[in-house]
């Protein structure tokens, strides 16, 4: 889940963007307070060009040179060595595939210039359809738009006029467009955002009915964690209003965008941690704390799938065999100590990795299931190893989870494949791996300090995956 302190930001309309109405971006700052909230400055965003003019940057790399590491690996990497070279390929030095830093705070020249940039989130896609575009987030909430170039590099285009809190989502086949929420849950419209003319449009306007489900609803989000299903047609999404301060939740709807028609909803007083929809849009499925936790809605809420008693790190994916899973950690349950997936449609759940080590060992990690051409795998960003219960820093040669990244089969006994290790430094949330996948699986970010316990050091990583790499 995510645990995200964030300020509203001014200024929109002073970037001489289109507007579909109101000012809805907003800013993120870290528990530490950094960051600060956006200004007003004005400037034109400049022109990001059209999506697509790439080359092949999704191929990720051509043929196959490399054998991926597979299993429960404990190699140890050489720490102590200076942060990369901004866009300077490498090669991870135990397994061999090709990564580069890619993002600093000094590629931003066109507005409110932040102190770091990263990727968003592992259940939020960073790549658009054709992965030539990534979106990123700043330490002062303006969202950024990268070109991904096919050497495994990215070049910073321009600051968008949108933030964070709008959860902005890729158009499934269209490179060039994204979708957007008003912020924080204050709209109840689904809008589009041109990259390349920076144009916004309300494309579905969903007041009047979700007000005549909920009359007291005057907004709608997903709560930062979820996206619509993979093809774009069905979104599950939380409505509520807005009091104190705080977005108090009315109820749960299903909604077919194609269509646009609502296909089912359901009252709720309790706000769930997130809501998100499941890739083949046959469920809704929002996670709550205990005693409720995750479940599996059918899209007219008739009935559900018990997932997990309690809301956890997680993320939505499909196997192989096109099965729509929940990829979760579980702490406790029948399956506890380990990462686990579990059919929506049944509520079989099968152990895929453990949570543990000797020495008392654990670490923090981040799910991601966001490879929707590539089904049957899992990517996970392991950080903050400890052992002991917490109270000293991991032996990396004891642990197979020690700050790196990993994809795993979605299967019983599955295959595990090394990435690349992190070199994570303990600076604050946004200085977690949050690994995050593009659709063919062929890239892959993740967040790192390089050791730092700096938090302006974060930035985003891009490892090269070969297309033919996994089977």
């Amino acid at each position: 889940m995510k645990t995200l302190a964030l300020v509203l930001i001014a200024g929109l309309v002073a970037m001489g963007c289109g507007s579909s109405g109101g000012d809805p971006s907003g800013a993120s700052s870290s528990s530490a307070g950094s960051g600060g909230s956006a200004g007003s400055g004005g400037g034109d965003p400049g022109s990001g060009g059209s999506a697509g003019s790439g080359g092949s940057a999704g191929s990720g790399g051509g043929a196959c040179n490399v054998t991926l590491v597979e299993g429960l690996d404990t190699s140890v990497p050489t720490e102590g060595n200076m942060r990369p070279a901004l866009n300077v390929p490498f090669e991870d030095e135990h397994y061999h595939l090709k990564l580069a830093r890619v993002t600093d705070a000094s590629q931003v020249t066109d507005h409110d210039i932040p102190s770091w940039v990263r990727h968003e989130y592992s259940r939020r896609p960073a790549f658009n359809a054709d992965s030539t575009r990534a979106l990123m987030i700043s330490s002062n909430g303006w969202i950024r738009l990268y070109e991904v170039k096919p050497d495994g590099t990215l070049a910073f285009l321009k600051t968008l006029a949108l933030g964070e809190p709008q959860e902005p989502n890729w158009h499934p086949t269209d490179p060039n467009k994204l979708y957007f929420l008003e912020s924080y849950g204050q709209g109840l419209t689904i809008s589009t955002y041109d990259i390349t003319s920076d144009e916004k449009s309300t494309t579905r306007d969903l007041g009047t009915r979700v007000k005549a489900l909920f009359p007291g609803a005057t907004g709608m989000w997903t709560k930062q964690e979820g996206r619509p299903s993979d093809d774009g047609k069905i979104w599950c999404l939380e409505a509520g209003h807005t009091a104190a301060s705080n977005f108090v939740p009315d109820g749960l709807f299903a909604y077919d965008f194609d269509a646009d028609k609502i296909l089912g909803h359901m009252p709720v007083t309790e706000a769930p941690d997130h809501i998100s929809t499941s890739p083949k849009g046959n469920y809704c499925v929002p996670s709550w704390g205990l005693p409720m936790g995750t479940r599996a809605y059918k899209t007219d809420f008739s009935s559900y799938t018990q997932l997990h008693d309690r809301s956890e790190h997680s993320d939505l994916a499909v196997t192989k065999g096109g099965d729509e899973v929940l990829v979760y950690t579980a702490y406790d349950g029948e399956n506890a100590g380990n990462v686990v997936m579990v059919e929506l449609a049944g509520g079989a759940a099968t152990p895929l990795v453990p949570l543990y080590g000797e020495n008392n060992a654990g670490a923090a990690m981040h799910i991601s299931g966001t490879a929707k051409n590539k089904p049957g795998y899992a990517v996970i960003g392991f950080y903050a190893c400890s052992e002991d219960y917490g109270a000293k820093a991991c032996d990396p040669s004891a642990q197979w989870f020690y700050n790196k990244v990993i994809a795993v089969e979605l299967q019983a006994n599955p295959k595990v494949y090394n990435l690349a290790h992190t070199h994570y430094g303990n600076a604050g949330y946004f200085t977690s791996a949050q690994a995050v996948a593009n659709r063919d699986l062929t890239k892959v970010l993740f967040a790192s300090t390089w050791e730092s316990t700096m938090e302006n050091d974060v930035a985003s990583y891009l490892i090269q995956v070969p297309a033919c790499a996994l089977p």
